[in-house]
């Protein structure tokens, strides 16, 4: 089985026992406490805890959760790579009762799916329960271990040897020190040679008999004195590891051959990522493993590094997750240097990881749509931060040289804590790459050194944090409402090359606005700024490229970037234009749930239960531009909150917190909204607006990311790049086409009309341009395909055969478009006569046509045979009893469908 079919089989497993299917959370997690979304369970906490109401009926649900453990209590990073099943992101598979269904519906379902569903012999399956050792909390999981035995007596097995007892480490699951817990039944599956190890490695740490599932019965609430109570409801929670699960099913061919060593990365969920590093690197992944103490093939472990930290840092950056020098995005900062460390091992040059993403868009897109939504971001990011630390990498090695040499004439060999925090906090590199690296060369790390080095260092940082917060708290004067350049005088230089000053007129990276940028001028000379944030106390903090020549009380001309700020303030008002417009067409009940605002283009999620239809999205769209073609004013007043809080024409959100004085952004008669952000004077400033998507990102959250004025242009303009990038490739493939004019910049003028029916009428005809380049590409594609399939008609036709009484031409067309079949079946009716079942595929999805002659349509019903051929594959189609099209997302199944279809034709004929 594929991994996606062994996702889809086990939602659809549960889908048909009564579950919700529920979307995977962010792993950016709504608890505060943790650093990734580290286990399935995460977002049904609350319901856990008795905070929300479920909201299934009836109250069970199923999902496949995205997984980062790279951090905090739960950090598999370290193992990565030096073993075949340790990961930092991983997808777990659960199912979950609420107060519902308990142990003998879980463990029974259990048992049906692995041994009836996926085929695991009962004879080498193991389950485990919970029986307490003197001094531990509650009492022997009796029925749980009454409800395996009755399973695997029926299979025929010894339940003495497959039911075996385990303390409350392995067997009994606690959220906390205090709270929900419960004993744990765990599945484990024995993939020795022979299948007999009779239960003895259970628990001992052998990749030859493997935990496949772990069921938690939730039915204590656990307090401070150690006592347990019964909680009022009883729940299920449970977990499997995909990976895993693809690593056995794959691994033994379906439980024929128990002759090789089990790994993950031999699975289709890695072998297209290491394929593409194979063929990156001229090196061939063997799949050994490193010898004791970290020598040996280090290439394979290099292999495995990469193409796992690759997955956490492109689903991290999906779900808004970045790269920086602090919590989360100091973890993924980590990883990413330690795959480029390890490319290096490769002979990789940098940036190769973004080389990883077609492969995995193509295996997971379909499930996690988000990859593939946001490929161009998450390549963008990780280019940039794999080109940044090759600079830091040259710099630092050199250090690190110099300090191994001197370690290597140490009896100790060891390099010193000061020297491996010197590399850390001078050149960026984590403690496990500098481990990492001396391990290559025989040394080792004085770690508790290091901690020592960095304690200090948090100490300090911490105290000067909190005496520099302290003694700007007040004295930040922001203008920048009303100014884009001001003369300030510097209050205080922190570390990062941050200044704060006295008077400003930079916006700093506030309520989804992204901070300004610019340049600082002193002494003639001109710094940039890179970005503006605030701190806790309220001080605008200038990160800048350096801060050498600065010093506390010198004075500054501080100027921000005019256009960048008048692109992002008119995305800022757009998004209140397009709020209303929202609970115009949807509703009232639609409430802000988070939003961006760029000088790029703008992204707003709300509250709402499905997709907007087309109509919709085409009402908000008008709504918004007509009060851009209006050329509404925009207008600011300031208040006490006190005095507008109760306002009900004042559109404001009471789960935010606002000071004790506030801004009421007024659009025309239209919005009145409180908002600390920027803005432009009047909507037409915008210019022409347009949605760019309408995707959902969570259970009840929908995401429009929309652009307008430049960006807008900036968007079309790469539009219409791509699509000459289209045509040229058409071009290549058939010479005879000419090639397309190409897009004229001289369409952009550089700055923007100043009138508005000028910029109107610019923009009318840039998207008239993009229009008449769309459909001539798309006119001469379809004539070159037509042309193909005039060319393969009459070979098409000669491969014809005869099912039963039936002329029949059952066909795989290859790596062709979709549009190909209705041309080839057209220009195949003037040659031959009969049913000619069709299909085509690309790496997502496999398209399908059948087409009946006139003579046959009396024995043949094309829609129907369609829908028959579907069924089994997971599609969808139509049409009509002559000629009927569909398709399906797995695209390995047409030799399947199309096996189908000549036992079908072969009936009726």
């Amino acid at each position: 089985m594929t991994s996606s079919e062994i996702r889809e089989s086990f939602l659809r497993f549960f889908r048909e026992r009564g579950h919700t299917i529920v979307p995977s959370a962010p792993l950016l997690p709504a608890s505060p406490n943790l650093l990734f979304t580290n286990a399935g369970m995460n977002q049904f906490v609350p319901i856990f805890l008795g905070q929300s109401l479920c909201p299934y009926s009836p109250p069970r649900a199923a999902d496949t959760q995205k997984c980062i453990r790279a951090g905090g209590k739960h950090n598999d990073l370290e193992e990565v790579g030096f073993d075949t099943s340790h990961h930092t992101f991983f997808e777990m598979l659960g199912n979950w009762s609420f107060g519902d269904y308990f142990k003998k519906e879980a463990i029974g379902w259990a048992w049906e799916l692995l041994t009836n569903g996926w085929g695991f012999p009962p004879a080498r399956l193991y389950a485990t329960v919970y029986e307490p050792a003197h001094g531990e909390p509650g009492e022997f999981d009796i029925e749980s271990c009454e409800a395996w035995s009755a399973l695997f007596a029926g299979a025929g097995c010894d339940p003495d040897i497959h039911v075996a007892k385990f303390g409350k480490p392995d067997n009994f699951w606690m959220m906390g020190e205090t709270g929900p817990c419960g004993p744990c039944s765990e599945v484990h599956v024995d993939l020795t040679p022979e299948g007999q190890s009779r239960g003895r490695l259970l628990n001992r740490n052998d990749p030859r008999c493997l935990e496949v599932w772990n069921l938690v019965f939730i039915q204590y609430d656990a307090r401070g004195d150690g006592s347990l109570s019964l909680l009022p409801a009883r729940h299920v929670d449970t977990g499997m590891g995909l990976e895993r699960i693809a690593s056995i099913l794959q691994g033994t061919r379906g439980f024929r051959d128990f002759s090789q060593r089990i790994s993950n990365y031999d699975t289709d969920l890695f072998r297209p990522l290491l394929l593409v590093l194979e063929k990156l690197s001229g090196l061939p992944y063997k799949g050994a493993l490193p010898e004791p103490g970290g020598r040996g093939e280090q290439s394979d472990v290099a292999f495995r590094v990469i193409v796992d930290h690759f997955r956490a840092l492109a689903f991290a950056i999906a779900d808004g997750i970045l790269p920086s020098n602090v919590g989360r995005g100091y973890v993924l900062r980590r990883i990413l240097r330690r795959a480029s460390r390890f490319g290096r091992t490769l002979g990789l040059r940098p940036p190769f990881l973004p080389e990883l993403l077609p492969p995995l868009t193509s295996t997971m897109g379909e499930a996690f749509p988000e990859l593939v939504e946001q490929e161009s971001r998450i390549a963008t990011v990780l280019a940039t931060e794999e080109t940044l630390f090759a600079h830091t990498l040259e710099r630092g090695l050199s250090l690190f040289e110099d300090l191994a040499r001197d370690a290597a004439r140490r009896e100790s060999r060891e390099i010193s804590g000061e020297e491996a925090f010197l590399l850390y906090d001078t050149y960026g590199f984590p403690l496990d790459l500098t481990e990492l690296m001396a391990r290559e060369q025989g040394l080792r790390i004085d770690t508790r050194g290091f901690e020592e080095s960095m304690e200090k260092q948090r100490s300090r940082s911490a105290a000067a944090r909190e005496d520099d917060l302290l003694s700007v708290a007040a004295q930040s004067d922001f203008v920048g409402y009303e100014e884009l350049e001001a003369e300030g005088e510097v209050v205080l230089l922190l570390a990062g090359n941050r200044a704060v000053f006295d008077r400003t007129p930079f916006y700093a990276e506030m309520g989804g606005q992204v901070g300004d940028s610019g340049t600082i001028e002193h002494e003639g000379r001109r710094l940039p700024v890179v970005d503006t944030t605030r701190s806790a106390s309220g001080a605008h903090l200038h990160r800048l490229s350096e801060v050498d020549r600065l010093v506390p009380g010198c004075r500054v001309v501080l100027r921000v970037d005019r256009e960048r700020r008048k692109r992002t303030a008119a995305h800022h008002t757009a998004t209140h234009l397009l709020q209303w417009a929202l609970r115009e067409v949807l509703g009232p009940q639609t409430i802000q749930r988070g939003s961006y605002v760029g000088p790029d283009r703008l992204r707003f999620d709300f509250t709402h239960t499905g997709p907007l239809s087309p109509g919709q999205i085409s009402r908000v769209e008008q709504l918004v531009q007509e009060r851009i073609v209006e050329d509404e004013p925009v207008s600011w007043e300031e208040h006490r909150y006190a005095e507008v809080r109760n306002d009900p024409r004042i559109l404001q959100f009471f789960g935010e917190k606002y000071g004790e004085h506030v801004r009421v952004v007024s659009i025309g008669d239209c919005s009145r909204e409180l908002c600390g952000g920027t803005h432009i004077r009047h909507t037409g400033e915008i210019g022409f607006w347009k949605i760019l998507s309408e995707t959902g990102v969570a259970a009840g959250i929908r995401r429009i990311e929309a652009a307008g004025g430049v960006a807008l242009l900036d968007f079309l303009r790469e539009q219409a790049a791509i699509q000459e990038r289209a045509w040229e490739s058409l071009h290549r493939k058939e010479p005879g086409i000419p090639p397309l004019a190409p897009f004229s910049a001289e369409l952009i003028p550089a700055a923007a009309a100043k009138r508005l029916e000028e910029r109107r009428e610019l923009l009318q005809s840039l998207e008239g341009r993009i229009r008449q380049t769309e459909k001539q590409a798309a006119k001469k594609a379809e004539d070159a395909l037509r042309a193909r399939a005039r060319r393969d008609a009459a070979s098409a036709a000669s491969a014809a055969e005869r099912c039963g009484s039936l002329p029949a031409l059952v066909l795989d067309c290859g790596s062709v478009p979709a549009s190909y079949l209705p041309l080839l079946w057209q220009a195949i009716q003037g040659q031959w006569e009969g049913v000619a079942v069709l299909a085509s595929r690309d790496p997502q999805r496999a398209a399908f046509l059948i087409g009946v002659s006139r003579t046959y349509r009396a024995r043949v019903n094309a829609a129907r045979l369609l829908q028959e051929i579907l069924l089994p594959v997971s599609g969808k189609g139509g049409g009509r009893p002559e000629l009927a099209q569909g398709g399906s997302a797995r695209p390995e199944s047409i030799p399947a469908a199309l096996g189908h279809a000549k036992e079908l034709l072969r009936a009726a004929g």
